[in-house]
């Protein structure tokens, strides 16, 4: 797996924009297990997104339901699929906006994830 770090470059894209892959920097990061979240600018804007890797679509549903009825506000499976460093995934989508209110919801949203799957892992 890759080892990303704030202020590293890290190649992403969206194929079902026919947009290839192209460098950004890392502005934040987070990792717990498969579930990775970054902040990421070409220098002009920023952008974010929070996927989860080597995870069946299904599962990735029953996270985001999961997650909505944990946290309390809305949590989706992106139709808009990404392209991160060559691993080609469904993000989840919130909503967020870079004010205190929503500020802790990206590592909330990321640890819940992590410890559902880690839950359902157990579990059967």
């Amino acid at each position: 797996m890759h080892h990303w770090e704030k202020g590293g470059p890290i190649n992403i894209g969206w194929p079902d924009h026919y947009v290839p892959e192209r460098e950004y920097t890392i502005v934040e990061v987070q990792r717990l297990g498969q579930v990775f979240r970054s902040r990421v600018t070409d220098g002009k804007k920023e952008g974010g997104f929070l996927v989860v890797f080597d995870c069946p679509e299904v599962v990735l549903e029953m996270l985001a339901e999961s997650a909505t009825s944990k946290l309390g506000f809305k949590v989706i499976v992106s139709n808009l699929r990404c392209s991160i460093e060559g691993n080609v995934l469904r993000s989840f989508d919130y909503e967020w906006y870079p004010t205190p209110e929503f500020a802790a919801r990206p590592s909330n949203l990321v640890r819940t994830i992590a410890e559902t799957l880690d839950e359902m892992r157990n579990s059967g």
